[in-house]
């Protein structure tokens, strides 16, 4: 596997787990949070071999898809805050 395929993942990777601590754990379930935490030891030792484009592609899409579902989660959250606040 190339250098920046293992970049791209560890990219990824770190990514996910930079925007939970910054959100906190409210707004990504915990098991999703250990699943990246996990993948992140497993690229430490993780064998290059095998993997291409199209997978590296996977990931990032399956990353971008979290990212969006996290957006909308938020996008939703505002918008109920502030109705209640015009209500009260």
């Amino acid at each position: 596997m190339p250098r920046h395929y293992r970049l791209r993942m560890e990219n990824c990777v770190a990514t996910i787990l930079e925007i939970e601590g910054y959100l906190g754990a409210e707004h990504i379930r915990p098991e999703v949070i250990r699943h990246f935490k996990q993948l992140q030891r497993f690229l430490k030792s993780f064998s290059e071999d095998g993997v291409d484009e199209a997978d590296i592609g996977r990931i990032e899409e399956a990353t971008n898809q979290l990212l969006d579902e996290i957006g909308d989660n938020l996008r939703a959250r505002e918008v109920r805050y502030w109705r209640r606040g015009w209500i009260n």
